[in-house]
């Protein structure tokens, strides 16, 4: 299972800009700041998401969860903003330097909940290990060697999703529970 984000504030704009960009680029599931789970299609299938060079058997093999989320900030005098700085950003900001960026936008409680309960119900059904990488380093070995939950991050080293702002080791409590 891959984590990601979406740079965006609405589970729709996602939605709409993958119908539009002709990229061919989608997850199975999206995650809303209300908690919402959206399936775009079920999970047996597959998509690419991960893409770069990443070969298409670890896109077949792997399941895609995108969280909405603006992602990286930047601060602009007392506001931050995001995208480019085009978007002020409403929310709390969560300050770690990683990745060449201070700031971030922080994943609601309500989200984190529904990511539990959906990463326990597909570990279960695809007999995936609830095993969750517990860092954000940048590691393509592990498309090779490691069984469970991945972020982004840790196989595109341009990637800042998931963020620092999103607890591993509590994710990886949680699933233990």
């Amino acid at each position: 299972i891959v984590l990601h984000h979406t740079v965006s504030a609405t589970e729709s704009s996602v939605f709409n800009w993958w119908n539009q960009d002709g990229v061919k680029v989608a997850v199975a599931f999206v995650i809303d700041k209300d908690g919402t789970v959206y399936e775009y299609f079920d999970p047996k299938y597959w998509s690419y998401h991960l893409g770069g060079k990443i070969s298409k058997i670890h896109n077949i093999n792997s399941i895609g969860i995108e969280l909405v989320n603006e992602g990286c900030l930047t601060k602009l005098e007392n506001d931050f903003h995001w995208f480019n700085n085009k978007n002020k950003y409403v929310g709390e900001v969560y300050e770690f330097n990683w990745r060449n960026n201070n700031y971030w936008a922080t994943y609601t409680d309500k989200q984190f909940d529904s990511l539990v309960q959906l990463l326990k119900l597909l570990t279960n059904k695809f007999n995936i290990p609830a095993k969750v990488c517990s860092h954000y380093n940048y590691d393509i070995n592990l498309l090779e060697n490691f069984s469970g939950i991945i972020s982004h991050c840790n196989v595109r080293a341009d990637k800042t999703d998931i963020s620092p702002a999103l607890n591993l080791n509590l994710l990886q409590q949680k699933l233990g529970e």
